[in-house]
């Protein structure tokens, strides 16, 4: 890939009479964090709807924050408390039948190893007679730090738009669910 994105960069440049090497390997950096931290975001949503709490957690700094309202879990293990307080530990045989995110409109600002981003979510759950129901919306404004290599979640806060905070909690509650107040 990085091949690819330097030969149509490489291409650009020459075609504009720039040879500036070290613009070109910056804008290549640039186009490949961005896919990068990309990746990090739908990976979360990913491992999210699989319940793979290792892959989840595994996302984020040792002291990252998910925060979500007055709600604020720090590093893997308050985070990876919440997802099993929230769903329970998962069966190894665990298929996620029910229920999905959807992740859209990215906007991620790169500054050399550190980032942030904000995307809209969807999430969607099986409602009757099997119809996908679109359930809870938001906006997720994460900070992201690059670790060894690799983009991590430095903080991620979860903007609830639709329904509030306190009426999705109130209707998980309806439904015999757990909540994070719980």
């Amino acid at each position: 890939m990085k091949f690819a994105i330097a030969a149509v960069l490489t291409a650009s440049f020459t075609l504009a009479g720039c040879s500036d090497s070290s613009a070109l390997e910056a804008r290549v950096q640039a186009l490949e964090d961005t896919a990068a931290i990309q990746r990090v975001i739908t990976d979360y949503s990913a491992h999210l709807d699989a319940r793979d709490y290792d892959g989840y957690v595994g996302l984020f700094t040792e002291d990252g924050v998910w925060a979500n309202g007055s709600t604020r879990r720090e590093g893997r293990v308050e985070i990876r408390e919440m997802l099993t307080g929230l769903f329970g530990e998962t069966d190894p045989d665990f298929v996620n039948l029910s229920s999905f995110h959807q992740i859209s409109n990215f906007e991620i600002d790169v500054d050399g190893d550190t980032a942030t981003a904000k995307s809209r979510f969807v999430f969607v759950m099986r409602g009757e007679g099997g119809s996908p129901t679109p359930e809870l919306s938001g906006q997720y404004h994460d900070r992201l730090v690059r670790v060894d290599g690799e983009w991590r979640i430095a903080e991620r806060v979860d903007h609830t738009v639709m329904p509030t905070a306190e009426e999705w909690v109130a209707e998980l509650q309806r439904r015999g669910l757990a909540t994070m107040e719980n």
